[in-house]
């Protein structure tokens, strides 16, 4: 049984001095695929030194993510695109928009959005997209543009029925974090998961953030980690009252088929 974690934040601070043991650690349950998504022009080099570091397990993409939105500058599409060439980068990504932390307004983060759709559309990549609380502007983006690039994935969904609906009526993928073991922030998560279909669920830890709230052992530094995603696929088929080896094998398959490996 094979586990793909399609979104791991590798360049965050934290991981800086044990990430030989992380991914050690992460084998050990399991996981041996890997996505890190950009979340700024300036980590892109140390995301591919990661990919070429350990060959063919990471893989990333190009973006800004919406908290970062501001950065994007005249000349970032031209200075990110010849990383396209790269074997490792797989979408455009992370992007989206975020009014929940509004870190940026609205209107930057919708210039910033539409900018790396656009370039996903010319180059024909996937794009890994962020969304929280910006249905609206989000949905009213991608309803006549998705079609235009190959099958993505929202990731980290943490919405509700009808946003799910609407999603998975555009053909994308879902991405499903620890935020399902949160017996409180997670509960209408956990109540529609079943309505995700297994040919469009993706597994992720979000690490190191979303560590899942229902670990029996604590974690001191609360830092969230690959190896958790065993954890996290054992609650998803709890809930769907499913294999985990049939869940496994989907949502690595799915992993697979979305940034075409």
């Amino acid at each position: 049984m094979l586990l793909a974690d399609s979104c791991f934040n590798i360049t965050h601070e934290s991981f800086s001095d044990d990430l030989n043991e992380i991914m050690q650690r992460a084998e050990d349950h399991k996981v041996e695929h890997f996505f890190a998504p950009a979340s700024r022009e300036s980590e892109i080099l140390k995301l591919l030194n990661f990919c070429e570091n350990y060959n063919e397990k990471i893989y990333c993409s190009i973006g800004i993510h919406p908290h970062h939105a501001s950065e994007l500058k005249p000349d970032t599409i031209t200075n990110l695109k010849p990383h396209l060439d790269s074997k490792y980068v797989r979408a455009i990504g992370e992007v989206g928009l975020d009014y929940f932390r509004n870190f940026q307004s609205p209107e930057i983060q919708i210039k910033c959005f539409e900018a790396f759709v656009a370039l996903a559309i010319e180059e024909n990549y996937p794009l890994f997209l962020h969304h929280r609380e910006a249905f609206n502007d989000f949905y009213g983006i991608l309803k006549n543009t998705i079609n235009k690039v190959p099958q993505s994935i929202v990731h980290c969904f943490t919405g509700n029925k009808s946003e799910l609906q609407k999603f998975l009526d555009l053909g994308l993928y879902i991405g499903i974090t620890g935020w399902i073991c949160d017996l409180k922030r997670g509960q209408e998560l956990r109540e529609i998961i079943k309505y995700v279909p297994l040919d469009r669920m993706l597994i992720e830890t979000d690490a190191p953030y979303l560590i899942p709230k229902d670990l029996k052992c604590k974690v001191k530094s609360n830092r969230n980690e690959p190896m958790y995603l065993e954890h996290i696929l054992s609650v998803i088929t709890n809930l769907l009252d499913e294999d985990e080896k049939v869940v496994a094998q989907h949502t690595t398959k799915n992993f697979k088929d979305l940034f075409r490996l």
